[in-house]
């Protein structure tokens, strides 16, 4: 199983980013919600609160799917997705998580709110991987960390708090990039990020629709990278052959047989979470399979893990 044939579109620059839309040669509509078009329910665990795992009931009409990095805000502390998630109708399921507010922890509180924010790409590189066991287990104390990297360059919050920085950003510095983010394109279903001259990630998703229904929130957060880069890198636009060489290789990751290992089955289709790597781009995602259908990738997050934003803290 591999990803539909990529075609990579003209870059715009919007601050420290060069945005290119990609388009595939997908078969089309999924029957998934996903974004604030999925009705979610957020808890903390019936059992007693964790830091790693909240509880989620799809109280809609669809399967929904929750992608790595959604930030889940409110309760005992925020918390950020820790790999996408496929979750169906009327099923309620204790999803693993990562904090993001290292600074609360609000004992009793259970009142959460989901506005299907992104974490900032800075934050999302250590998530990576998160599926598969070989990548460590400081994963949390890194996620930290590297949210700690905007206290020090955008100033602390007194609790160390992701959704903070995102809110200070777009009421303060987001005018100053709005502009220059392109709308999506008739029938686009990705995009390529480069940050600092260079492909940090391809980001693509099975429709057209499931893309705008996470574009502008994957924006915001990308830009508040900006904060984090030498004044120098930050105006460095992106080559458009290195896009298409990034999303050269990324189609080329073989993720095996859909029916393997972890396929989860649902009222109307299946899934399983994916995983590849080839070179140095590292693919991490869902795919469904729907009746009388062959698989499809319904998300895919493609990482390069050469680039200084992934650099290990």
């Amino acid at each position: 199983m591999q990803i539909p044939q990529l075609h990579v579109g003209a870059g715009t620059a919007a601050g420290p980013l060069t945005i290119f839309p990609v388009r595939t040669a997908g078969r089309g509509r999924l029957g998934i919600s996903t974004g604030l078009h999925a009705d979610l329910a957020v808890s903390e665990l019936a059992a007693g609160a964790k830091v790693g795992q909240l509880t989620v009931r799809n109280n809609g009409k669809r399967a929904a799917l929750l992608l790595e990095g959604e930030l889940l805000e409110g309760g005992q502390q925020h918390r950020t997705c820790a790999r996408d998630v496929l979750i169906d109708v009327g099923e309620t399921l204790d999803i693993d998580t990562f904090c993001v507010e290292a600074g609360r922890w609000e004992a009793g509180q259970n009142t959460h709110h989901r506005q299907a924010r992104r974490a900032p790409l800075n934050v999302r590189a250590e998530l990576a991987g998160a599926g598969s066991t070989q990548f460590g287990g400081r994963r949390q104390e890194q996620i930290w960390e590297r949210v700690r990297r905007f206290d020090a360059a955008t100033g602390p919050t007194a609790t160390s708090s992701l959704p903070e920085h995102l809110d200070r950003f777009g009421s303060r510095d987001r005018h100053r990039f709005a502009s220059s983010v392109p709308e999506p394109l008739e029938g686009q279903r990705g995009v390529v990020i480069g940050v600092g001259g260079q492909p940090l990630l391809l980001e693509v998703f099975g429709t057209a629709t499931l893309f705008r229904r996470h574009y502008q929130q994957l924006m915001d957060a990308a830009l508040l990278d900006a904060a984090l880069l030498p004044a120098p890198q930050s105006t460095v636009p992106m080559p458009g052959q290195l896009a298409r060489d990034f999303a050269a290789i990324a189609g080329t990751i073989d993720f095996g047989e859909f029916y393997s290992e972890g396929v989860r089955r649902h009222d109307s289709m299946r899934s399983r979470n994916v995983l590849g790597v080839r070179g140095p781009v590292m693919a991490e995602g869902m795919a469904v399979r729907l009746p009388n259908r062959e698989p499809d990738i319904a998300h895919l997050s493609c990482w390069n893990t050469k680039h200084p934003l992934m650099e290990a803290l």
